[in-house]
């Protein structure tokens, strides 16, 4: 019978910053979304205060800036009350995080030659195979090892399907007996039931708000009345995957280990702006950045595209203001990963959408109709392509890639990108911790005391 783990970092990125900064272990803490719009992210100190004044605003005793929960809701709208709670706010820090997470992900490779990278925060192993004698100490053994290496506290859960290993890691956070493991298979049938009645259909891996909302109208309430439900009957009302879950609730595996990841079927680049763009050359550097991050993961997956497409957006919210939105999309001669070639491509697209007197609010560059990269075949009546297929262009790009994975993202740029450093339209992180593992200028600095 196969075992698997699925290991997941809690509040993940809070515990990046936390790990950086232990004095905020006992805080609630924060991190926001994109130009520091809504929480998206919190410690379980800044889920249990959220509980609490859910709880004070229910009964009327406490008048906040919120509806029912900070979580998701507009950062200004809740500043004044976290500030009272002594809430330690953090703008996202993509670049800290992603690089915590390869090294996390690393640490738990160790433990077993089947992995599979669910999320940035997430990974399956394959255990089976393994000479193991206490599936529970040796994932005690994955906790203390990812936390004593990189400062990031996991939970482990474990089971006979990706589903349930899936729920026993859910069931393991929230239960604060399990110490962060849960064997779901050594356990009694009874406790397995008494488990599974506490979970809400909708909590299961691979059931979404609308398939829980059918569920619950047949009456499987919770993951215990799903595993109960006949698989035949299951298909009949739903779909094979549902059967499948069913199926793998009941110990059956069918989702096995994606170990090595598909190439993406389309690219896209997007940010919403730091404030609103109303001049052209600003919007051409955002979208010429866009699509060279766009060209850049193209090139990481040994890719080329066919297609560019660039859309442009007002605020959708923002009433009082004049709407605009637009999209154009630009098929390419030859295909091509060259940054040089669709960033030109992505501004002769915006050329065609571009109309002054608006604000905009975001861009999106997307490259689609991607391949494997391999040997050009050219047409003998096309213009010869400089871009594409062409050597000293590859080479080029591979310099630009290069130097930027050894001493930073941006160290060297596109002139048509702009300096991003002092562009209008960049992201607002204004409350970003130092990128303490990616930058050298930003590397902690410990004070001795003597």
């Amino acid at each position: 019978m196969p075992t698997f783990a699925l290991i997941d970092g809690n509040s993940f990125y809070a515990s990046c910053q936390i790990a950086f900064e232990p004095a905020l272990q006992n805080r609630p803490v924060v991190v926001l979304s994109n130009n520091d719009g809504c929480i998206v992210a919190a410690n379980q100190h800044a889920k249990e205060l959220d509980r609490q004044l859910v709880r004070q605003l229910g009964s009327g005793g406490y008048h906040a800036a919120r509806p029912d929960s900070m979580m998701f809701q507009p950062y200004f709208k809740v500043a004044k009350l976290l500030k009272q709670h002594n809430t330690a706010v953090f703008s996202s820090n993509y670049e800290l995080y992603a690089d915590m997470s390869q090294r996390m992900h690393r640490i738990i490779g160790q433990f077993s030659p089947h992995q599979e990278i669910y999320s940035i925060d997430e990974s399956f192993l394959e255990l089976s195979d393994l000479p193991i004698e206490n599936l529970t100490a040796y994932a005690q053994l994955i906790r203390k090892r990812v936390r004593q290496w990189i400062g990031i506290p996991v939970a482990v859960g474990i089971g006979p399907s990706k589903t349930l290993a899936k729920l026993a890691n859910h069931l393991a956070k929230k239960q604060a007996n399990l110490d962060g493991v849960l064997d779901f298979g050594s356990l009694s049938e009874r406790t397995q039931a008494a488990l599974l009645k506490q979970v809400e259909v909708g909590k299961i891996w691979g059931v979404g708000k609308k398939l829980s909302q059918q569920l619950q109208a047949k009456q499987i309430d919770s993951a215990y009345d799903l595993q109960q439900a006949c698989p035949k009957s299951i298909r009949k009302q739903f779909s094979v995957q549902v059967e499948r879950i069913v199926q793998e609730l009941n110990g059956q595996a069918c989702f096995h280990l994606n170990e090595t990841h598909p190439n993406k079927q389309q690219i896209i680049s997007s940010r919403s702006f730091g404030e609103l763009v109303t001049q052209y050359d600003f919007m051409k550097q955002a979208v010429a950045s866009y699509a060279a991050t766009a060209a850049r993961k193209l090139r990481q997956q040994n890719g080329v595209c066919r297609k560019v497409t660039v859309a442009i957006t007002t605020p959708r919210y923002q009433t009082d203001r004049p709407q605009y939105r637009n999209v154009y999309q630009i098929p390419m001669i030859y295909p091509t990963d060259n940054s040089v070639l669709i960033t030109k491509v992505a501004i002769r697209a915006l050329k065609h959408i571009w109309k002054p007197g608006y604000a905009y609010q975001k861009a999106t560059v997307s490259l689609s109709e991607l391949s494997d990269k391999g040997a050009l075949q050219t047409d003998l009546f096309a213009p010869n392509p400089r871009y594409s297929g062409n050597d000293k262009s590859d080479r080029m790009m591979q310099v630009m890639d290069q130097l930027n994975l050894k001493m930073g993202k941006g160290t060297l740029s596109l002139a048509n990108c702009g300096l991003q450093q002092q562009a209008h339209w960049k992201m607002n992180r204004n409350l970003m911790s130092p990128r303490y593992t990616t930058r050298w200028q930003e590397l902690l600095r410990v004070k001795a005391i003597h």
